[in-house]
């Protein structure tokens, strides 16, 4: 006889005795009860999490250091930071007619999605900032300054071209609703950088590009730099490229010193003194060790060059020869 063992029976409906794996297709509330948890509720990840180029959307502005930033909070941020701009290409200073606009705006050809500011339109509340779709074309405002809160007491833009290109423009004017509703007013906030001015003295300025002025052909400059050249002797040079020609050139004699070689009595040693000229003082023959001057016969053999002969043979350097011409 078998008697019911309570303790080992098991309740069909039970999960707790079910055993295997069951499909979650056969599970009729999983989707649900899953989709119903909050992300919050799951673990955080602990690896960059892939958006698969999706947005995220519907998000709060930042409060922590390390809160991710929405576009909007950007774009407030950005319109907010003492109201800088984008630069334009050009300011009008003068009126622009932006239901017709010409092809060049202070003297610049302008391109279809340049920008530019309307600075001193007649009809003061057009002022602004415009895009420029093409000429005969009406302008718009740009996209960035075309509603209310885009342009402040203190907005700032840089101009990149025309007359003013360099500075910056402020508006000062307190906003009192959309661009268009009010009268912007916008003034020069900044020069651009510093001004120089040439001298006149030697030194010119050819739009930003300083030159030295040349007084006359004795001065020449490269890339290498200034170079001086032939200097007359009113300028207190010489007129000359050699020491011989500057010699001519002054009127002054030169002078030519060496030591004679070996000599051999009754012959005619050369001796090149290269002061190219004939006009000569007589030479002089100076014995080194001793100093006295000694007696030696000399001819003129052509301008650069002298004869010496003596009546005993010496060795080299026996005589230092010196000719003035």
């Amino acid at each position: 006889m078998k008697f019911w063992n309570a303790s080992a029976w098991k309740n069909p409906i039970d999960r707790a005795d079910h055993t295997g794996s069951q499909p979650a297709s056969s599970i009729s509330d999983l989707a649900t009860v899953v989709q119903g948890y909050r992300l919050n509720q799951f673990a955080a990840p602990n690896v960059a999490v892939d958006l698969g180029g999706q947005r995220a959307t519907n998000a709060a502005d930042p409060t922590a250091a390390t809160d991710l930033v929405t576009k909007q909070y950007a774009d407030n941020l950005r319109a907010g930071i003492a109201g800088v701009k984008d630069p334009v290409r050009v300011v009008a200073e003068a009126n622009v007619d932006l239901s017709n606009l010409p092809s060049a705006i202070d003297g610049v050809t302008m391109a279809g999605g340049n920008s530019f500011l309307a600075s001193a339109q007649t009809t003061g509340t057009q002022n602004g900032i415009y895009t420029y779709p093409g000429s005969g074309q009406a302008a718009t405002r740009r996209s960035d300054a075309d509603a209310t809160g885009e342009v402040l007491d203190g907005t700032l833009v840089a101009v990149s071209e025309g007359t003013k290109a360099g500075t910056q423009f402020i508006q000062t004017a307190t906003p009192s609703g959309a661009p268009g509703a009010w009268t912007q007013t916008w003034t020069q906030y900044s020069s651009g950088g510093q001004t120089y001015t040439a001298d006149g003295q030697g030194l010119e300025l050819s739009g930003t590009t300083f030159s030295l002025e040349l007084a006359d052909a004795t001065l020449s400059k490269s890339a290498s730099g200034l170079t001086v050249g032939l200097v007359t002797i009113a300028k207190g040079g010489t007129g000359a490229t050699t020491a011989a020609g500057a010699r001519t050139a002054l009127g002054t004699a030169g002078k030519y010193s060496a030591n004679v070689g070996a000599l051999t009595g009754g012959s005619a040693l050369n001796i090149t003194h290269n002061l190219n000229t004939t006009d000569i003082l007589e030479p002089s023959l100076k014995e080194i060790s001793t100093g006295e001057l000694v007696g030696a016969k000399f001819i003129v053999v052509d301008a650069n060059t002298v004869s010496v002969t003596t009546a005993a043979s010496y060795a080299a350097d026996t005589f230092r020869v010196t000719v003035v011409g």
